[in-house]
């Protein structure tokens, strides 16, 4: 197992070292190695049955967990009373939690995030598993993810590696849209790598977003931005009326669509 990989963002995926699929793996057997890679430390064997087979009684489950251990000799280690996974399988799971710790507490680390790392971080826990225990540790790990990645985008920001920064910024926004610190953060990145156009436009789709769910943003949208000569731009861009109502339906003074003027293309007065 030296080497092998065991995937639960995105999708369950177990590989060899080398990249080839390691099967076959039934199902209980891939419930039972998706809850050790979750849960990271040796479980009890009771709490593994009852939370993997809640449907069956106690003897049934634990007889259950047997027979699942039984298909994965080279992947579990069991004791009397505990199960985990082998210290040979590396599992993504257990490297993102690492870096996201890293990063809350280390802004140094944090600038050191590769495309990879920030990568892993676009995706949730085993999607499409519908066990109660997968929901719950999938609600518990998307609100550290989306945090992590705000934080992370910021931290690039200042460090002065803007692409990762608004990759990081980017993935929080695509999730979460109306996150307000997330896509300030996001803006900020944009106005920080000279991107005055995308930041414009990043700006606009969170009002209008805004006005499409009925409501405005919590706090005056000039706030957003960091002091910045692009500010400027945006402030004429689209002009903030803190005292206006919005209501469903409503919109900001949203300008009308522009002629694009590029090469070739002609202006007329």
């Amino acid at each position: 197992m030296r080497g092998a990989w065991l995937r639960v963002l995105g999708r369950f995926e177990l590989t060899t070292a080398d990249g080839a699929d390691i099967s076959p793996v039934d199902p209980d057997g891939r419930r039972l190695l998706a809850a050790l890679a979750v849960a990271g430390v040796p479980r009890a064997r009771t709490e593994l049955a009852s939370a993997l087979w809640p449907e069956l009684p106690p003897p049934s489950a634990a007889a259950t967990l047997s027979v699942a251990v039984a298909t994965l000799p080279d992947l579990v280690v069991e004791t009397e009373r505990t199960l985990a996974l082998v210290p040979e399988l590396t599992v993504d799971l257990a490297d993102a939690l690492a870096g996201l710790r890293d990063w809350q507490t280390d802004p140094s680390a944090a600038r050191r995030a590769t495309d990879e790392q920030i990568d892993a971080l676009g995706h949730d826990l085993l999607p499409g598993w519908t066990e109660s225990w997968v929901d719950q540790e999938r609600e518990r790990f998307h609100k550290l993810r989306l945090h992590t990645l705000e934080l992370l985008c910021r931290r690039l920001t200042e460090a002065g590696r803007h692409q990762r920064a608004i990759q990081a910024g980017q993935l929080v926004a695509d999730v979460e849209p109306l996150r307000e610190g997330a896509r300030r953060a996001l803006i900020e990145a944009h106005l920080a790598a000279g991107n005055v156009s995308e930041a414009v436009h990043q700006y606009d789709s969170f009002v209008e977003l805004c006005a499409t769910f009925g409501f405005a943003p919590e706090a005056e949208l000039r706030s957003f931005f960091p002091p910045s000569p692009a500010w400027p731009v945006l402030h004429v861009r689209r002009p903030i009326n803190p005292g206006q109502a919005v209501g469903r339906g409503v919109r900001f003074d949203i300008p009308g669509r522009r002629p694009k003027v590029g090469s070739g293309a002609a202006v007329r007065g």
